[in-house]
């Protein structure tokens, strides 16, 4: 019994491992995406709808400023916890790439965890990956917690430049994860 427990142990952090290193590529292809792709975004529209100029659909009111992403939002709300005070420019641009790179780290390692050797379409299931990510977390939670305006609030291309950011991520973390674990 010892023995099993120190060989799925084994294993389990070795998928660990391997999702990090995917993480750690998935990320760099989101960053990719998004400087390829941000000039084409167009600036938002004025509010025509009544409904649209609502900007929260948050359970626990706004957390975030006009000016803030969601990492900004989250890093800069942690250190305020943190520290009673607000971090500087500089220092809520590092805590942002902090959460960033964290998060894109963390998901990653859970995904090959979960993951592991099963997959023999890494380009599908990071597909699925990439979008559950996208759909799940940029279009529900992240609104739900008030770290962004609800989903309506954004132009159609802050959407689909996020979603293409979050495809490159999980097809880059899937592929990366499937060929580290064949090289092992």
């Amino acid at each position: 019994m010892h023995a099993a427990f120190k060989q799925c142990m084994h294993q389990i952090r070795n998928r660990l491992a391997i999702g990090l290193f995917g993480g750690a590529a998935g990320l760099l292809v989101m960053e990719i995406v998004r400087r390829a792709t941000a000039p084409l975004m167009s600036r938002a529209p004025k509010p025509t709808d009544p409904r649209l100029t609502e900007r929260t659909i948050s359970l626990v009111g706004p957390q975030h400023r006009r000016d803030e992403s969601s990492t900004d939002a989250l890093g800069r709300l942690a250190y305020a916890k943190l520290t009673g005070r607000e971090p500087s420019p500089a220092a809520k641009r590092a805590l942002s790439w902090a959460v960033h790179i964290g998060y894109g780290l963390l998901v990653a390692a859970g995904y090959a965890a979960l993951r592991g050797g099963a997959t023999r379409h890494a380009l599908r299931d990071g597909a699925l990956f990439g979008t559950g990510l996208w759909l799940l977390g940029d279009e529900v939670a992240v609104p739900l917690l008030g770290l962004a305006d609800k989903p309506t609030a954004y132009p159609p291309s802050r959407h689909a430049q996020s979603l293409a950011q979050h495809l490159g991520f999980g097809i880059a973390t899937a592929a990366t994860a499937h060929a580290a674990g064949d090289w092992r």
